[in-house]
Order: C-alpha cells, then sequence, then structure tokens
C-alpha cells in the first residue's frame, strides 16, 4: 500500500477509536492493530499522535467549509462557527473529543493553526499579519474556553459564536453595524444548513 492510501486508511481508523475511547486512551498499538500495520510503521507516518489528530481535524473542517456558500467571508465564518458547535454540542461522543481537544495545548494550537491559515488565504488576515493573529488567536481561545464550560456558566451554545465573532470584528477594528449584520446574514445561513447537517469524514 502506497503512503497516501496508508495515511487515509489510518485516518479511517482512527477517527472511530478516538470518539469511542478518547484521544489521550487510544494507543499506537491500537490503530496499528486496526489498520494491520506495525506500531513502528504507523509511527514512521505519524511520530507524534497529535498529528494525525491535526490531519483528522483539517479533514473535517475542510469537508464542512465546502458546505458554506461562496460570499462575505465574515457571514461564512460565522456560520461555520455556529454549524460546528452546534454540532459537537448535539453529538455527545464528538462533545467529548472536543473538549479534550480544547484542554490540549498541541491539538489546540493545530484548531487555530487551521483557522489562521483559511483566514490567511481568503486574504481576512495576512501571513505575517500579527496583530489580526494575536486577535483570531484571543477571540477563538476564549470562545473555546467559553464552550468548554457552557454548561457550569449556562451559556447557551450559540452564544459561543456571538461572543467569538464579536469579539475578533471589534479587535480588528470593524463597526457594530457591521457585526449586526454578520450575526444577522449568517443566522440565516446557519438555519439553511442545518437543514443538510454535517457528518464526521473518516
Amino acid at each position: 500500500m502506497t503512503t497516501e492510501p496508508l495515511k487515509t486508511k489510518i485516518l479511517a481508523v482512527s477517527l472511530p477509536l478516538f470518539i469511542e475511547h478518547g484521544y489521550k486512551k487510544v494507543t499506537y498499538k491500537q490503530i496499528a492493530d486496526a489498520v494491520g500495520i506495525s506500531k513502528s510503521l504507523l509511527q514512521y507516518h505519524y511520530p507524534q499522535k497529535s498529528q494525525l489528530m491535526a490531519d483528522l481535524m483539517n479533514v473535517n473542517f475542510n469537508q464542512w467549509l465546502k458546505t458554506i456558500p461562496e460570499g462575505d467571508l465574515y457571514t461564512r465564518l460565522t456560520a461555520f462557527l455556529l454549524m460546528f458547535f452546534d454540532f459537537i454540542s448535539t453529538n455527545k461522543a464528538v462533545n467529548g473529543l472536543m473538549t479534550e481537544i480544547i484542554a490540549n495545548n498541541e491539538l489546540f494550537n493545530a484548531f487555530m493553526t487551521f483557522f489562521s491559515n483559511w483566514l490567511a488565504d481568503n486574504n481576512f488576515v495576512k501571513h505575517d499579519d500579527n496583530k489580526v493573529k494575536a486577535a483570531l488567536l484571543f477571540a477563538v481561545s476564549g470562545g473555546l474556553q467559553l464552550y468548554r464550560f457552557k454548561d457550569s456558566l449556562m451559556v447557551p451554545v450559540e452564544q459561543v459564536t456571538h461572543t467569538i465573532i464579536a469579539t475578533l470584528l471589534t479587535i480588528v477594528g470593524k463597526s457594530s453595524q457591521l457585526i449586526d449584520s454578520t450575526f444577522h446574514n449568517a443566522e440565516t445561513l446557519y438555519q439553511q444548513l442545518r437543514i443538510k447537517g454535517w457528518q464526521l469524514v473518516y
């Protein structure tokens, strides 16, 4: 089996294991046995387990982004986050895995890198614009922690997205009118997207 088909198989086997047992509890040996390869071959392709999880996140995030129609970037990002938090909060196993990701520095960095690159690719932020990158980190990290403790704080899941987007757009100097219109347009798009829903890709 060549490298790409093998990596695809590794990803396909790993995600159900992570969802069922949790990221921390799944071992290299479990994954290798399920794939039918040696542990050393698995570690050759993925020297760190966090790299495997990062690839899984990227595959799913890219697939989900394809469901968001082209248009205003702020609206697309807001609708994506509304869908994302709705999806993970209504799926108990995925919610548990996401909570682990938020609490794990390596995985959280992979999560942030994906969004930073996506926004750079869509000209929201330049790759060397440290101010906007810092704003993104501040907004998303705060929002993810809010999601993590939403039940004890009694925060509606939709408020997590509102907090992230309002914080981000305010820091980068966008007007309150633009922020309000972004939420309005994103809510409409979100309701349309919910009808089709999202699936995990593996």
